[in-house]
């Protein structure tokens, strides 16, 4: 069970990496440019069902997505929840 941070936008080569690395009973959390993706809701990120998706609110606050993430009923998660993942997975992967 691996934490994947993902910094770069959701059409990066480094997202395309991820989505090959990525294991069932993994999670995703979107960071920095990475909640661009949630301007665009039919990426395999929201539409597959093995792996948990979040995004980070105050990145999604930061580039005014926050209530469209909303609207398209995307995870969030803010920096407590981010810790608490962090605590829950046994290791964690940053992918910039």
């Amino acid at each position: 069970m691996i934490l994947h941070i993902l910094t770069t936008p959701p059409t990066s080569e480094v997202a395309q990496q991820v989505e090959q690395a990525i294991q069932a009973g993994d999670t995703l959390l979107l960071t920095e440019a990475g909640v661009t993706a949630a301007l665009n809701p039919d990426l395999h990120c929201w539409t597959q069902a093995d792996y948990a998706v979040f995004l980070l609110e105050e990145d999604l606050v930061a580039r005014g997505l926050a209530s469209l993430a909303a609207s398209h009923g995307l995870a969030t998660v803010d920096i407590d929840g981010f810790v608490a993942l962090t605590e829950q997975h046994p290791q964690s992967v940053t992918w910039y």
